[in-house]
């Protein structure tokens, strides 16, 4: 299951925007930052490879963590 929790850790001190860890069974798999535009960073795929999605709001990396667990989840009961 993948979630999103919102940290300060790797902030810099003038950094406005929170990061969020990406958790992936409770383990760190990557951390969302902003950058610019929106935020950036991985989520990941079942077969264990890494969704780069680009520079979008927090919002859609919400999302597709969820449509991401949906089909996970679905997959898991077949």
């Amino acid at each position: 299951m993948i979630r999103l929790v919102k940290t300060t850790r790797g902030c810099h001190m003038l950094e406005r925007t929170p990061r969020y860890d990406v958790m992936l069974d409770g383990k760190l798999f990557d951390q969302l930052y902003y950058n610019m535009r929106g935020y950036v960073g991985t989520l990941p795929l079942p077969d264990g490879s890494r969704l780069d999605i680009g520079e979008r709001s927090i919002t859609d990396y919400k999302k597709e963590a969820a449509k991401l667990n949906r089909e996970s989840k679905n997959e898991n009961q077949s």
